[in-house]
């Protein structure tokens, strides 16, 4: 692996990167609510810093968004390495961050409550066909569960990476054919 200059400093992995970055332990923890759960709001402390990455010759290459996040009742640390445009805000980057359990939901809820599981097909178009219909369905259900739902308070005064909305109202009210 090449380096920038000779005699420089080794690779760090991520997790020694994230404990003796300067302007991370510099950095206040910032509380932000991730989502609402039935025992309550998901709340993680936060830190967010430009972080560049290595290349294949071992050039600095970036920015990336480097995400530490930690759990304050379990003490899990997760990290997190974007390479979103510089602006792109810290709420953008929870979103998405922490966007994986939203995206296993879909799945699990496909399989199980509008039949994606199902298709026992060897052609490219009828697999095509059945995605469209379980997705089509899919987006019945969260459109007629959303305008069921009661709203939930959020009056913890915490940021929350959806500003205030649920996550499924983006998917039921954005889309066309109203």
């Amino acid at each position: 692996m090449a380096r920038v200059a000779a005699g420089s400093r080794p690779a760090q992995t991520l997790r020694q990167l994230a404990q003796m970055h300067r302007a991370l332990a510099a950095q206040a923890w910032q509380a932000w609510r991730i989502r609402d759960t039935h025992k309550g709001p998901l709340v993680w402390h936060v830190k967010h810093v430009p972080s560049y990455v290595p290349d294949e010759r071992g050039l600095p290459e970036g920015p990336y968004h480097l995400l530490v996040c930690t759990h304050p009742l379990s003490g899990e640390i997760k990290y997190f390495l974007s390479n979103a445009p510089a602006d792109t805000p810290l709420e953008r980057l929870l979103c998405v961050a922490f966007g994986r359990w939203r995206i296993e939901r879909c799945f699990e809820d496909g399989k199980g409550e509008v039949g994606l599981d199902h298709w026992e097909g060897r052609r490219w178009l009828g697999l095509k066909r059945h995605l469209i219909l379980t997705t089509v369905s899919y987006l019945f259900l969260a459109r007629t569960c959303q305008r069921l739902r009661k709203k939930k308070s959020g009056m913890d005064g915490l940021p929350g990476a959806h500003g205030g909305r649920c996550v499924g109202a983006e998917l039921a009210t954005s889309g066309g054919g109203r």
